[in-house]
Formats: structure tokens, C-alpha cells, sequence
């Protein structure tokens, strides 16, 4: 939702910020030996630890692998690389042999004010980097569909998500939520528009709490998107892509009245049937209606999906291509919903 104007505006807490610390001076580090290891099958060597990196180049079957540090999920590994970025590159790590690996430093790690890693992300389109949340205020720079950030906080109403983007002044910028595959984002702490965390004091309490995010129920962003152009698409494979989520938001009678999610499941062979789970959280005062459709058809068998349902499993069909249609249920005047919506393949 590019801009908001509250409905029906309602007392809230009084708010307080907490100071940003001074960061200390690095401590000095001692860098480890690279762990010997093996590729199990031809590997892509790509600029970040995730399929949506520049692919850089590839490595054959059988060939030795010098590994310096692995991502926060555990799945990537870092390989000596003298061509790539800070002579370094990206293989996955399933397809490497080699012990040892849980002495390898992490790499890359980003964590929240609670100590907490923060979480990835991928950008369905392409978008601005702006320098508060909201289109009024400066643009950062762009970056490019599928392009994977670090998500560091959120606006109050989780409409807008803090990003670490080293570019900027201050190594920070704002995105629109609407556009960004990633979990747990209600989970983000909420900050001000120059990323100070927002907390409230209760008037009988003197300790101080994190704040419970009141959202502003507004009419939502159209994004334009509909059957033969869905918002979100995933093709689920074996090669690391087991799991999307998708963030938007709907709103009824006004606003953005639907939203179309893409998936095809994998199976090794054609014909066969790919258990998945789905996972659907929501915020706002309405609730969502999920449709599962094939084509100009919709599905009347396949099970059911509502707000603050977790780990639904579903069977679908390998290789075959589905449409998830999200919108708000009928109700009486402006209902508006941020959700979140997961989908993991069951191996």
C-alpha cells in the first residue's frame, strides 16, 4: 500500500524511542583455513548465498572446493572464487562433501535489536529504495526483480519494511510490504521513519514493552494484478526452491480487491502427486477467502485455506500449474487484511 489515510483514526499509547547505540569498534578476528571439499554433481557458482545471485559460473562433478564460511539458513556455502565478489562465491551445500563444516564461520549475518537473525527476502518486482516509508519521500536507488535484501524492521502498519542497503546513507532503506517474498514479517520490529524501535510506556507500569502495531485501515494499493498476470509465481524444483511466501494486502469495498498467487509443484516424474503445506496469518478487521484455481477453472476439491490457519497440507499435481485467488469476505463497510501467505513442499 503506497498511501494510506485512516478511516476512523483511534487513541493509541503513548510512544517513546529508544536511542540508537553507538556501535562499538570492531574486535579483531582471526580468519580460518578453508575446509577442503568435493562437488556431488555440477554446481552454479553465484555472487550470494541464493538462486536469485548472479550467476558467476560453474564447477564440475568431482572437483575440489576450497569452503570459507556458510550463510545464516546453513544452505549455502562460500567457496574461494578470485573472480567473484571479494574473491568469493556461492555454491549450494547440498551438493558438497566435506566434514567439518560446523566450524565454519557464518557469513554475511545480519541480526535484529533482540539478537535475532534477521530474515531474507525477494522482491517479486522491481522497486524503489526509498528513505522513509511512504512515496513522498526520497528515492535511494532500484533494485531489480528477485533481488534477495535483509529485512531489519517495519512501519507501524507493516505496509513498509526496513532494509539493510549498504549504498544509502546510513546502510538503510525502505520498501513497500506488497512486493516482498518473506515469513515472519509481522514479527519485524516496528520503527519510525529513520529506524528508531517504537515502544509504548503504560501509564501504570514503568517498564517499557514493545508495542502491538495498530493497523491503519485503509483502502489498499491497487497493483493491477489478476489471473493471466498474478502478483507472485513460484515454480517449486529440487534444487534448493522448497518453500515461498508472499506479503500483500487486501481491502473491500475500496482498494485492492483481490490477489492472484502462481505456484507449480514439483514431483520427479510427470503425473505424480506433491504434498505441500500452507501457512496463511493475517492482520486487519476482515478475513480472507482463499480459491484454488487451474486454468478458467475453479477447484472444488483441493481443501480450504482461512486466516491463522498453519501447516494445511495439501496434494496436488507435479508439473501442473495453479492459481491461488486471496480476497475479503463479504462484510459491512471497509474491511482491509495484511497477510502473509507460505507454501513449503513437503519432501
Amino acid at each position: 500500500m503506497e498511501t494510506s489515510t485512516p478511516v476512523s483514526p483511534s487513541p493509541s499509547p503513548s510512544k517513546t524511542y529508544l536511542p540508537s547505540e553507538t556501535p562499538l569498534p570492531p574486535a579483531a578476528t582471526i580468519t580460518p583455513e578453508p575446509l577442503p571439499g568435493l562437488t556431488l554433481w555440477q554446481v552454479n557458482i553465484r555472487s550470494g548465498p541464493g538462486i536469485y545471485f548472479t550467476l558467476l559460473g560453474q564447477i564440475n562433478q568431482n572437483q575440489p572446493v576450497q569452503i570459507t564460511g556458510v550463510d545464516a539458513s546453513g544452505e549455502w556455502f562460500a567457496i574461494a572464487y578470485p573472480s567473484g565478489p571479494e574473491g568469493r562465491g556461492w555454491v549450494t551445500a547440498e551438493y558438497i562433501q566435506a566434514t567439518g563444516t560446523d566450524s565454519l564461520p557464518t557469513l554475511g549475518l545480519i541480526t535484529l535489536p533482540n539478537g535475532t537473525p534477521a530474515p531474507q527476502a525477494s522482491l517479486t518486482q522491481k522497486l524503489n529504495v526509498r528513505s522513509g516509508p511512504g512515496t513522498h519521500f526520497d528515492s535511494l536507488g532500484i533494485l531489480p526483480a528477485n533481488a534477495i535484501v535483509w529485512l531489519t524492521g517495519r512501519n507501524e502498519s507493516g505496509s513498509w519494511l526496513l532494509i539493510d542497503y549498504p549504498s544509502a546513507p546510513g546502510g538503510k532503506g525502505w520498501i513497500i510490504a506488497g512486493y516482498v517474498q518473506a515469513q515472519d514479517i509481522l514479527n519485524l520490529p516496528a520503527v519510525d521513519s529513520s529506524g528508531t524501535p517504537v515502544v509504548d510506556i503504560p501509564a501504570s507500569e514503568p517498564t517499557m514493552i514493545l508495542s502491538t502495531p495498530t493497523l491503519t485501515i485503509a483502502p489498499a494499493f491497487q497493483d493491477g494484478d489478476s489471473a493471466d498476470d498474478p502478483g507472485a509465481s513460484q515454480v517449486f524444483s529440487p534444487l534448493g526452491i522448497r518453500s515461498f511466501s508472499f506479503t500483500s494486502d487486501l481491502s473491500a469495498p475500496d482498494g485492492d480487491l483481490v490477489d492472484w498467487i502462481a505456484i507449480r509443484p514439483y514431483t520427479s516424474q510427470a503425473g505424480m502427486q506433491a504434498s505441500l503445506s500452507a501457512s496463511l496469518t493475517c492482520a486487519g478487521n476482515g478475513s480472507l477467502q482463499v480459491q484454488l484455481w487451474q486454468g478458467d477453472q475453479q477447484l472444488s476439491n483441493w481443501g480450504s485455506l482461512t486466516c491463522g490457519n498453519s501447516n494445511n497440507q495439501l496434494v496436488l499435481n507435479g508439473g501442473s500449474d495453479y492459481l491461488f485467488r486471496l480476497s475479503i469476505n463479504d462484510g459491512n463497510g471497509l474491511r482491509y487484511i495484511l497477510y502473509a501467505f507460505t507454501l513449503r513442499s513437503i519432501p
